[in-house]
């Protein structure tokens, strides 16, 4: 992509060589357009390439805890035990997966 650019800014200079200094504040700008579009373009790039797929962080080791607590929770305050640590065990697994 570098000799893009190096064409393109001796293309930029030989316009400006023939149109003179009137147009040299368009023709830089011109420019700078196009340079700026293409850093965009490869800071997109890398980025794209940096984001990582999202994993659900629920694991049959994390169920394997949770079941017990349920049944403890189930078994020492029945149905209102349930409704809670099920609440509990929502909130922490909506907090993990937002990190």
């Amino acid at each position: 992509m570098e000799h893009e650019t190096e064409r393109e800014l001796e293309a930029t200079l030989a316009a400006r060589r023939e149109l003179g200094k009137e147009h040299e504040a368009e023709l830089v700008e011109g420019f700078l357009a196009r340079i700026e579009k293409e850093i965009d373009r490869r800071v997109d790039e890398r980025v794209a390439r940096q984001t990582r797929p999202r994993h659900s962080s629920i694991n049959p080791a994390t169920l394997g805890v949770c079941i017990p607590i349920i049944a403890i929770a189930g078994g020492i305050a029945g149905v209102a035990g349930l409704a809670i640590v099920a609440l509990a065990l929502v909130i922490i697994f909506a907090i993990d997966s937002r990190r």
